[in-house]
């Protein structure tokens, strides 16, 4: 019904993934995506390590973060490169593949 009301038919319906995002979307629409997932990933990750440890603690957050915003343009194209390898995958997993290299599952 939903999809009825905003004008999108499930015949029309993609599943998206980081090549139709390659392939479908303007640079400034992937930028805000992506920026999307670098903030849900950060949050998740602030969630994760703090009910982890008992207090807040904000370091794997800041790592993601500073990864991403220190120079995003950098950031930007090595997630445009690994959507491009890996165009059947979801850019959520892609994304976290690299801040998961990038900044581990946990900081110590």
């Amino acid at each position: 019904m939903l999809a009825l009301v905003v004008g999108v038919l499930p015949s029309q319906a993609r599943d998206l993934s980081a090549g139709a995002l390659l392939d479908d979307m303007s640079v400034r629409e992937r930028t805000s995506y992506i920026m999307g997932v670098v903030e849900g990933l950060g949050y998740a990750r602030f969630r994760k390590d703090t009910i982890l440890s008992g207090e807040k603690d904000e370091r794997g957050m800041k790592c993601i973060y500073d990864w991403f915003y220190t120079d995003n343009t950098a950031a930007l194209d090595k997630i445009e490169a690994a959507f491009e390898q890996y165009r059947k995958h979801t850019p959520a997993l892609v994304v976290t593949a690299l801040v998961r290299q990038e900044c581990g599952e946990r900081c110590k």
